[in-house]
């Protein structure tokens, strides 16, 4: 199985689900688990808590509102997971015509620069759920994931072009799992701040441009004439 990114989701084996549901609970936490693993409902990857364990994962559970949006942190064992997967697409949201003609309008771009956009936050989980989730004031909460710096500047003035009913939200997603708020990207390449906060799978940093550039370059995979050539280079030195 591939290391789980944050925001990922993971649905768990039976063994696991009984396991999980022995726990001393109180009621309303127990009410949202029964549901979850009626429903086979899956989890989401977050913030892990142990750096780069190989034995345990740390995963969260979002209840819908007639649970008052209670959240759940849970540490599982990676074993516990039967499959990953991931949030809906935004194509499969139901919006206002208003909405979804404006949403249309972007797909069209982000198809043809072969850039995924996912759902997450409230609208995901209505969607996954089939429960309301979704309140007065919600973001639409993205999850963009790009290849490149480029890609991501091109995407931040797609997104920036929105007038939805509500605030669009959300991050670019790059190679390894890396994610920067889109807004804070924005004001970036704007030079209207020096480093945004670079989330990753078990923490934060704050980084500027040139260090983005640099861990882009050093993530880079190395052609494979660079490679026979570097090669030749050594065996010429030995």
């Amino acid at each position: 199985m591939t290391v789980p990114q944050r925001n990922q989701l993971v649905w768990l084996c039976e063994t696991a689900w009984q396991a999980l549901l022995e726990r001393d609970w109180d009621a309303q936490a127990h009410s949202v688990l029964q549901h979850w693993h009626m429903q086979q409902l899956p989890l989401v990857v977050c913030r892990q808590r142990v750096a780069d364990s190989s034995t345990t994962i740390s995963l969260g559970l979002p209840a819908p509102l007639q649970w008052e949006r209670r959240k759940l942190a849970l540490e599982l064992p990676i074993k516990a997971i039967a499959r990953l997967g991931n949030f809906p697409l935004l194509r499969s949201l139901a919006l206002t015509p208003e909405d979804a003609q404006q949403v249309q309008a972007l797909l069209l771009h982000t198809d043809a620069l072969k850039v995924p956009v996912q759902v997450y936050g409230s609208y995901g989980w209505q969607r996954l759920s089939a429960l309301p989730c979704v309140r007065l004031g919600s973001d639409l909460d993205l999850l963009v994931h790009v290849s490149n710096l480029d890609t991501a500047g091109q995407l931040v003035w797609l997104l920036k072009g929105l007038q939805l009913a509500c605030r669009v939200d959300g991050e670019l997603v790059f190679p390894g799992g890396w994610a920067v708020a889109w807004r804070e990207y924005a004001q970036l390449i704007g030079g209207k701040v020096e480093q945004v906060l670079v989330k990753h799978r078990s923490g934060v940093q704050l980084l500027g441009m040139a260090a983005l550039r640099s861990r882009f370059r050093a993530a880079a995979p190395v052609p494979v004439a660079c490679v026979a050539a570097r090669q030749e280079d050594a065996a010429h030195a030995c």
